[in-house]
């Protein structure tokens, strides 16, 4: 695959501030993956308006590793630079669609990486539903961008719709690496979704692609349809029915990610955020029920600022690979 050469100048601008970077000597390798690897990121004009996502590979990981590494892609950010820190063992461990995404498309820009090598194949239908849930949860997070006025409304709702459509394909068993091969799939056989959601999903996945469509984007109609899919495949995953919320809380009373709760607890603690101290919950599952309470009312900039701040800050939970059965 062949990056757009106005990406592959931004890529090697941050690639530069990493070679002059004391935290170089510990990065192994750096991947383009996502729509700017695949040459569906999207221009207005010389404008980038999508992210050119970016995998910065190491032997481990600690939070001291993790908050340089997120400096130095702020440095770039607004040059559409985003992604993180990836530790090379949770690549062959964990079942994600970033990775089945890099696996199958990333590209290499820095480092002697054999992605096929350190990314076992994935089939899509053994995608856990898991990532269908998260993909929504945290794509709520766009929506506080949305309202701190950090992203407009054209691409909030693009981005709830390509979530939704992710989320659904997922769920069924029939995610793509692709917004090519996810519309294709969409148009041959719609997902089990309401109607006006598939329509969302078409319009969006279209205009990503720069192909004719039509509608308009409304956020709030966006929003509802996002935080109602995430009740759905919500229920897809824990096998109870409920509304997001109910989901969300569902999930606190039964996942158990105790190493996350004390990694947490350790970084609110360094902060003197001793209020905010607690271990009955995995911490990025409250940091979805704030988000969830953040889109349905008037809040303040402070509290979605730091809302933010928590959610890049948070361990994700992840499903980890198991042989057949």
């Amino acid at each position: 695959m062949t990056m757009d050469p106005r990406v592959r100048e931004r890529v090697d601008e941050f690639l530069e501030t990493l070679a002059h970077s004391p935290v170089s000597r510990h990065v192994l390798g750096v991947v383009v993956s996502g729509s700017a690897a695949r040459g569906e990121e999207i221009w207005q004009g010389e404008r980038l308006l999508s992210d050119i996502d970016l995998m910065v590979l190491t032997r481990r990981t600690s939070p001291r590793l993790i908050a340089q590494i997120d400096d130095l892609i702020g440095l770039h950010r607004d040059r559409g630079i985003d992604g993180g820190q990836v530790p090379l063992r949770p690549l062959a461990r964990y079942l994600t669609l970033a990775f089945f995404e890099a696996r199958a498309t990333g590209i290499v820009v820095r480092g002697r990486l054999d992605l096929r090598r350190l990314i076992p194949d994935i089939d899509p239908a053994r995608l856990p539903v898991w990532e269908g849930v998260r993909v929504l949860a945290n794509r709520l997070i766009e929506h506080v961008k949305h309202d701190e006025g950090r992203i407009d409304t054209e691409r909030v709702v693009a981005k709830s719709y390509e979530a939704l459509a992710e989320a659904y394909l997922v769920a069924e068993g029939r995610y793509r690496a692709s917004y090519a091969a996810r519309l294709s799939e969409i148009e041959r056989q719609p997902p089990a979704a309401p109607v006006d959601v598939i329509a969302g999903m078409t319009r969006a996945l279209r205009l990503r692609l720069g192909l004719p469509t039509s509608g308009v984007a409304d956020v709030m109609i966006a929003r509802a349809h996002l935080v109602n899919g995430l009740g759905r495949i919500g229920a897809a995953y824990t096998g109870s029915l409920g509304l997001a919320g109910a989901q969300l809380a569902h999930l606190v009373a039964t996942e158990r990610h105790w190493r996350h709760r004390l990694y947490w607890a350790a970084l609110l603690a360094r902060q003197r955020r001793w209020r905010d101290i607690e271990l009955s919950a995995d911490p990025i599952l409250r940091i979805w029920q704030r988000t969830l309470a953040l889109v349905s009312r008037a809040a303040s900039g402070a509290e979605r600022g730091e809302l933010l701040r928590d959610w890049r800050a948070c361990p994700q939970i992840l499903v980890t690979r198991r042989p057949p059965r």
